[in-house]
């Protein structure tokens, strides 16, 4: 992406331009941390509490441990030094030391770009009100308008399963019948009880057209491609309709009306990042995309009272705290380096910044779950590129695969990353967690010392707990932090 080149070359300059700054104060609360180094021995350590700002739940979030790693982080360094936080997810640990440190952080996932630039660069003056906020809903309308002509059928029949009126729920059966025989874009076999002018919406040929020209309106992707899945059939139009009002408003209304007291590219960051957030929401599976819960005789009741929930207005109160949030937890060091590449490339991109930098912090994948099936959905969210797609979950075909989930692989990717921290002179903190790919500490402390002397590695652990998505039960583990210094 060239703008994003660009944004990045314009604030490494500034970057390069501002490296010392005053102290930020510090007035976090302390508690007490348990932790264990690598020679057993136990140690208490002064932890504090650190902001926390949740788009969407995310699976190896380091909110639940968010103290453990910040502190570590926050001892090797002083305020305005350097951290490159190499797979940054949703920024969590960015966001909680945007107040000391500097972050220049990645992930190779598009969703994470715009989260990132919301939480760590975006600051709300003015808000999202207003002259603004009328716009947007007028487009939104438009293409809602749209699409209820063009989808009329399903909406309607949809509308009719959801009715509030006593006695009339439909049963289960019913419902599950609608799901499993509705249309969808590269459906395998034809469903039945359709019209063949309905079915015509769906055709590979009217994708293709969506595919070549670009922003071809209406915006249609969600009602083509997910309906009654993660969510409803109203509801996949009122996504498509609050992308379209993202976009016409960015690209269109704030340069033809001259409103430069809009910066574009962050307003576009803080909207997707709450439509990211209104997804999350409804979402009526364990916290991810990996798969949809089939209608069955147990939940259609909740089903049905999650495809219910009408978006416009969740989409701006999601703004609303947003922006409230991020008034009140602006940093002293913007702008914040935040990019989208493999990990492999962008340390070679970054090099300089790299050696400038304290610390390099490495969140690897644990598991062979690949973050690109699980989030896969707010991906084509942002991408907005009626992608391919296969399997039960529809899935994009050009999913990224992680090295680090290859048991194969992970070695040598950790490899690579402890070779450039060394070369750069750079301290590498590393997050791992047991009973993943590297079964336990002993097995990774036996990849370190391939590159760093056993006297330049510190190990603590910390006994914690994990939800296991989709379960009730909560899985017991232990988490690592890996200190290689240079």
């Amino acid at each position: 992406m060239l703008f994003n080149r660009l944004t990045m070359m314009y604030a490494f300059a500034i970057l390069q331009a501002v490296l010392q700054t005053d102290p930020l104060f510090e007035s976090n609360q302390k508690s007490i941390l348990q932790m264990t180094t690598q020679n057993s021995e136990e140690i208490t350590s002064e932890d504090r509490e650190y902001p926390a700002l949740v788009v969407t739940k995310y699976m190896g979030s380091k909110k639940a441990i968010l103290s453990f790693v910040a502190s570590e982080l926050e001892r090797l360094t002083q305020p305005g030094d350097i951290i490159v936080d190499l797979m940054a997810g949703t920024h969590t640990i960015g966001y909680a030391l945007k107040h000391r440190c500097r972050m220049v952080a990645n992930d190779i996932q598009q969703y994470s770009l715009v989260i990132g630039n919301m939480l760590l660069n975006y600051v709300p003056q003015p808000r999202f009100e207003g002259a603004a906020s009328t716009a947007f809903k007028r487009f939104f309308n438009v293409n809602m308008r749209h699409l209820e002509e063009l989808f009329a059928t399903g909406l309607r029949a949809e509308r009719q399963l959801f009715s509030s009126e006593p006695g009339k729920q439909p049963s289960w059966e019913t419902y599950s019948e609608f799901c499993e025989n509705y249309p969808h874009f590269m459906r395998p076999e034809e469903p039945e009880g359709w019209h063949e002018e309905y079915l015509l919406l769906y055709s590979t040929k009217r994708v293709e057209a969506y595919r070549t020209l670009n922003k071809l309106e209406p915006y249609s992707l969600f009602s083509l491609y997910y309906p009654c899945t993660y969510l409803g059939v109203r509801q996949c139009a009122e996504v498509d309709s609050l992308r379209y009002a993202i976009d016409k408003l960015c690209d269109e209304w704030i340069p033809d009306n001259e409103h430069e007291e809009f910066e574009s590219f962050g307003l576009r960051c803080l909207l997707l990042s709450s439509l990211i957030s209104v997804l999350s929401r409804i979402n009526p599976g364990p916290g991810h995309w990996a798969a949809f819960p089939r209608v069955s005789e147990k939940n259609p009741r909740y089903l049905i009272t999650q495809r219910k929930i009408p978006l416009l207005d969740l989409f701006l109160r999601k703004v609303s705290l947003f922006e409230n949030t991020l008034s009140m937890q602006t940093s002293p060091y913007p702008p914040h380096i935040v990019s989208n590449d493999d990990y492999v490339a962008f340390m070679e991109e970054v090099h300089e910044y790299i050696r400038k930098a304290k610390v390099i912090y490495l969140d690897p994948p644990y598991s062979q779950g690949h973050y690109s099936r699980f989030y896969h959905l707010i991906e084509t969210l942002i991408l907005y590129d009626y992608p391919e797609i296969s399997h039960m979950g529809r899935y994009r075909t050009d999913r990224h695969q992680s090295p680090f989930a290859h048991k194969e692989k992970v070695a040598e990717a950790i490899g690579r990353v402890c070779e450039k921290a060394r070369a750069a002179g750079t301290i590498l903190v590393i997050s791992y967690s047991r009973n993943g790919i590297v079964p336990d500490h002993e097995t990774f402390m036996k990849i370190l010392k391939k590159y760093y002397p056993k006297k330049k590695i510190e190990l603590k652990r910390l006994s914690s707990e994990h939800s296991k998505l989709g379960q009730a039960q909560r899985m017991k583990t232990e988490e690592y932090l890996f200190t290689c210094m240079p």
